[in-house]
């Protein structure tokens, strides 16, 4: 039986596939801006993505700042996301601090759920995932590759590893060069969703990859990520197109 879990937006891993709306500001002024915004959409989640943020490492400046988002979103469920270089973030740190700062994000209980990448030390993965579990989020681990598309072995290979370290949700997303790669990340989606007790998410990055991120009703993928003006990955839709293509392939 899947493990799904309740948000303020509804159960996770169950239904249709949530929307999460990323926040990419540089200064304290976008993502509240941002934020705003935001609040009036209709997604169900929202990321904050704090690698974008010029003061992260600023502890009190990152609690300061996921207060207001909090305020700003109500109702809504956050996501606190540090996307590192090495996955194609903006966030140069060493590991120590890397773990701190959502150590720090989810320990301010403002936050519902955080990501942690999985294989940038993965020996030390599991670990952490129990501390951010323990102050009461939700933890979703990731592999990003902005190069390429792995096959349909090591894709579900990857998944798994994420469910054996503990996480709540597994997420893969991955940069297409045929539309191959499309249907090998689809497939494998599928596959893992049938075959994990926990929740996927994954997507086929660029704009060869969108259908991956329409698709989550028919391959079992729990999230899709929509833009709210800037976009944080290649090939969001906007999301007032994302949720009219979400109601046309509803389950419900």
């Amino acid at each position: 039986m899947k493990r799904t879990f309740k948000l303020s937006t509804g159960v996770f891993g169950e239904g249709d596939p949530k929307i999460c709306a990323p926040i990419v500001g540089r200064t304290k002024e976008d993502v509240f801006k941002a934020a705003e915004v935001i609040a009036k959409t209709e997604a169900d989640v929202v990321e904050w993505r704090g690698d974008w943020f010029d003061r992260v490492e600023d502890r009190d400046e990152l609690l300061e700042v996921l207060q207001g988002i909090r305020g700003r979103i109500r109702e809504k469920a956050l996501l606190f996301t540090l996307r590192t270089v090495y996955e194609g973030g903006q966030l140069a740190v060493m590991k120590d601090t890397y773990y701190e700062l959502n150590e720090r994000a989810a320990r301010s209980g403002y936050v519902d759920l955080v990501d942690v990448e999985a294989f940038r030390e993965e020996e030390r993965t599991s670990e952490e995932i129990r501390k951010l579990q323990s102050a009461g989020v939700h933890v979703i681990a990731s592999f990003h590759n902005f190069d390429r598309t792995p096959d349909r072995e090591e894709l579900i290979r990857r998944l798994t590893r994420m469910q054996e370290m503990g996480a709540d949700v597994a997420k893969i997303a991955v940069m297409p060069q045929s539309r191959e790669d499309v249907m090998t990340l689809m497939e494998a989606t599928m596959e893992a969703d049938h075959s994990l007790d926990i929740p996927v998410v994954t997507m086929s990055m660029g704009r060869l990859g969108v259908l991956s991120r329409l698709a989550g009703t028919l391959t079992g993928s729990a999230m899709t990520f929509a833009s709210v003006g800037e976009a944080s990955a290649p090939g969001q839709i906007p999301i007032e197109q994302m949720r009219v293509f979400c109601q046309l392939l509803s389950m419900k």
